[in-house]
């Protein structure tokens, strides 16, 4: 089944309509890190290695984990990614919720919202939580809600287009390799 953008429709949302918003809660800076090496992603703004800075382990009781299944936000570096698993942050990182969200409509999601980062800027725009709590997102709609499901079967489609597209390219590879073999082979 090929899944047509033009044929769905489409509807304006603010974010806060549709994402519960808020600053992370640890914020640990990295010098105030413990040395204690580990497997939790330390998401920062870079825009790197799906925000993660590197891995560490337990943090002390006063920093919070945050929940996995999210969208991160570095407003002032216009980074946006998904987290799949727990993980710990450094400052100014801001998290977009919904129960909705997975790593595939996540996907769908992240090249729109970066869309709407741009206007965001050092001057007198620059980015707040407030301000991204009020941005506005075009989004695929059904019944006046965002429709996540269709953003994810169309991501999940796009992904298995890909994975077949590098398959084929492994056969044809693979089948040359063959074919030099037996020539080699007949002329020796």
């Amino acid at each position: 089944m090929v899944m047509d953008l033009k044929n769905i429709q489409w509807f304006e949302f603010i974010f806060e309509d549709i994402f519960k918003i808020y600053s992370t809660s640890s914020g640990i800076d990295k010098n105030k890190l413990n040395s204690k090496k580990g497997s939790i992603p330390y998401i920062t703004r870079t825009d790197k290695n799906n925000a993660i800075d590197f891995f560490i382990g337990e943090q002390d009781e006063k920093y919070k984990k945050e929940i996995n299944n999210v969208i991160t936000i570095g407003l002032d570096t216009q980074t946006v990614f998904y987290q799949k698993h727990e993980f710990y942050t450094g400052q100014n990182i801001q998290i977009l919720q919904n129960e909705d969200l997975n790593q595939y409509n996540a996907n769908f999601l992240i090249p729109l919202i970066k869309k709407q980062m741009v206007k965001f800027n050092w001057g007198g725009n620059g980015a707040t939580l407030t301000r991204l709590k009020r941005s506005k997102i075009i989004l695929p709609s059904k019944k006046g809600k965002p429709d996540f499901l269709f953003m994810e079967q169309f991501i999940r489609e796009k992904e298995n287009e890909k994975l077949n597209q590098f398959k084929n390219y492994i056969y044809e590879r693979i089948n040359e390799v063959k074919d030099f073999k037996e020539v080699k082979s007949i002329n020796e």
